[in-house]
């Protein structure tokens, strides 16, 4: 696995690149959709040292640490403890899992192989005890889609897992399966899967809007910037703020720059 995979692994699973899609709490999830990782680490901390046994506060604070060496020196044999103490909590396994997905990135790719298993296995167990939780089916997604085959990982695992989610939520899962499709290229059949979704929420306007950026990101690597722009365009026309906006104009910006 090539130290590239890993970074696209990573950036799936870190809370930068995560769609501000609901995560079971209020005040966490404001903070999401502003865009406020600072603030999130700081809530996540107040409230694990009033609650060290609050593993929604773990998962939101493992989400910012993921891509953060020291801070994940720490966190790392908390989201562990939090395994071992709490073994059917969703959110223990799926903070450990995105953890492991940082260490494998900085580790080099003999060392990522080895924690490949381990992030596959912790995604796959946070799914199987919320199959319902979009942020734990999308990281186990991520992961089939970044790691080979034999560390588990391939597109159709990752059509299996978005469809099987399709099944419990129609509206996020038709978005999750554009995404499938898109890094399989089949650009058509992503965007089809997009256009007939109207939007209820701010959060579901952002998620669509991640859809349409995320098949942006599949037309700029195989290489056609025109269609690129487009996605762009349609990115920013659905949500004009937020993460997902800043990410659209930063790769929009990529694109027109002028070549040296």
């Amino acid at each position: 696995m090539t130290r590239a995979r890993w970074c696209v692994l990573l950036a799936a699973c870190a809370w930068a690149a995560s769609p501000p899609a609901a995560a079971g709490d209020a005040a966490f999830d404001a903070l999401r959709r502003d865009g406020k990782p600072a603030d999130i680490e700081r809530l996540a901390r107040e409230r694990l040292a009033r609650s060290p046994q609050d593993d929604v506060a773990l998962w939101h604070l493992a989400s910012v640490s993921a891509g953060d060496k020291a801070k994940r020196a720490t966190a790392i044999p908390m989201a562990e403890r939090c395994v071992a103490e709490r073994p059917r909590s969703a959110w223990c396994h799926s903070a450990l899992g995105r953890l492991y997905g940082g260490e494998a990135m900085t580790s080099g790719m003999l060392a990522g192989m080895r924690y490949a298993g381990r992030i596959k296995d912790a995604f796959e167990k946070a799914v199987q005890l919320a199959p319902a939780e979009h942020d734990m089916r999308s990281d186990l997604v991520s992961y089939y889609l970044a790691a080979p085959a034999i560390v588990g990982g391939g597109a159709g695992k990752a059509m299996s897992s978005a469809q099987d989610y399709a099944k419990i939520d129609p509206w996020r899962g038709a978005v999750m399966v554009s995404r499938v499709l898109a890094y399989e290229r089949k650009f058509d059949a992503a965007e089809a899967r997009l256009r007939p979704l109207v939007p209820a929420d701010e959060e579901q306007r952002d998620l669509l809007a991640l859809g349409y950026l995320r098949i942006a990101g599949a037309h700029r690597r195989a290489g056609d910037a025109t269609k690129a722009l487009a996605m762009i365009e349609k990115t920013l026309a659905i949500s004009a703020t937020g993460p997902v906006a800043d990410s659209a104009r930063r790769q929009r910006d990529e694109l027109l720059k002028p070549k040296s």
